[in-house]
């Protein structure tokens, strides 16, 4: 155990000027955890997000690096660590030499051996998000006292509100988004529509009615769009555990077309809000069949033109079923069990496009309003998950989605 280096005045300095900088937040959670190592004489520091019902356990800042005990991206089982123990206690666990304070037989000393730590619970959104922790192997050389408690708590409650601001921003941009958007795309066929009104008042002319009508229709499409981007981009509250294989076999069959086919996979089991869920794998699906196949490319704004007929090979264990015609589409889980993925065997979206594809208004056609991609990222960000864009290893696109709660 090394000694304090840093008073308790000049622990506080550097971590609030750490907090106030302009820094990402994993940079900022990474020097606050860094400072707290110091201040506290311990080994490591870091953040886990945890999920009680699943046992599910994952670091995602920290000040060990890949090498270490729990880099980030870690993932533990709950109920073999102390921080099981945190949740439940209204204050923090203050360990410093955890078998000589009665932990000898607590089922996270005999599975790693931790002899000095330090947990405290976060909380975003009013619900138990995980813990901030400080932990050495060895016994630290005396307890931790009220003042070194109170600043591990105060680290704590700092990451919290970034965590929370974190949250906030991503929604107001998605928002902001949204109402771009809006103000854009329903102004223009309601300006149409009422410019064929008028034009028909006036001549009595049946194609302007015809016009007319064709715009009014379109504007009840864009509103109902809208409406689902906006509803799909708010925060989960409740979710339910989800077989991989079950949603997307139903998904699929609301979108079939007979040209196209969805390969088979292995089964993930994992929390999500189901509907929410649903409208995802329908956007993702409906983007590649209604471009994919050589016999409906047809345009429709709300997908981005990728997809063929390409041969294609995948490491995950499934098997492939072929479409002569249309797009194959396979769906399975990540490698690592992070999350799950959806890739064609098309000719892939540039990489220079891979963000704009995710935008309001992105469009590769004359019909839509571009989106389909917008609300399958809300989703995702609803949901805490991470969404990125690669290509398949048939040269089609891939989307992965990180950070899924898992049931393991």
């Amino acid at each position: 155990m090394t000694d304090t280096e840093l008073d308790a005045d000049e622990a506080r300095q550097q971590l609030y000027a750490t907090m106030k900088s302009d820094l990402p937040f994993e940079d900022k959670a990474e020097r606050a955890l860094s400072i707290g190592t110091t201040y506290l004489g311990v080994e490591r520091g870091y953040i886990n997000k945890i999920d009680q019902e699943t046992d599910y356990w994952k670091t995602i800042a920290s000040t060990d690096r890949e090498d270490g005990v729990a880099p980030p991206g870690t993932r533990l089982d709950l109920n073999k660590t102390y921080c099981r123990r945190t949740l439940r206690e209204d204050d923090s666990i203050a360990l410093h030499d955890a078998p000589n304070q009665g932990w000898a037989d607590d089922v996270a000393y005999e599975e790693h051996g931790l002899r000095c730590y330090h947990g405290t619970t976060i909380e975003v959104a009013g619900e138990p998000y995980g813990t901030v922790c400080f932990s050495s192997d060895g016994r630290r050389s005396a307890p931790f006292t009220e003042e070194e408690t109170m600043f591990a708590e105060l680290v704590a409650r700092l990451l919290e509100h970034e965590l929370e601001r974190q949250r906030t921003e991503a929604k107001i941009a998605r928002l902001d988004r949204f109402a771009g958007a809006v103000s854009h795309d329903l102004r223009n066929p309601l300006n149409v529509a009422m410019g064929r009104l008028e034009m028909e008042r006036e001549k009595r002319d049946t194609e302007n009615l015809r016009v007319a009508t064709s715009a009014l229709d379109r504007m009840e499409d864009l509103i109902t769009d809208v409406l689902t981007m906006a509803r799909q981009g708010q925060d989960v509250s409740e979710m339910e555990s989800v077989s991989l294989a079950s949603i997307t076999e139903g998904c699929w069959d609301s979108i079939r077309s007979p040209d196209s086919e969805l390969r088979g996979v292995g089964d993930l089991t994992f929390r999500a809000d189901q509907d929410r869920l649903k409208q995802l794998f329908e956007n993702l699906f409906r983007n590649s069949v209604e471009h994919g196949s050589t016999s409906s490319r047809t345009g429709s704004g709300d997908s981005v033109e990728h997809g063929s007929t390409s041969d294609r090979q995948r490491t995950e264990d499934s098997t492939l079923v072929r479409a002569d015609t249309g797009v194959t589409i396979t769906v399975g889980a990540l490698a690592d069990g992070d999350g799950f993925f959806v890739a064609d065997d098309g000719p892939g979206i540039p990489e220079s496009d891979r963000q704009a594809v995710l935008e309001p208004g992105y469009s590769t056609g004359d019909e839509g309003i571009g989106l389909g991609l917008a609300i399958v990222d809300s989703i995702a960000s609803a949901h805490d998950w991470e969404l990125t864009i690669t290509e398949s290893d048939a040269g089609g696109t891939r989307f992965e989605i990180r950070d899924v709660i898992t049931n393991e």
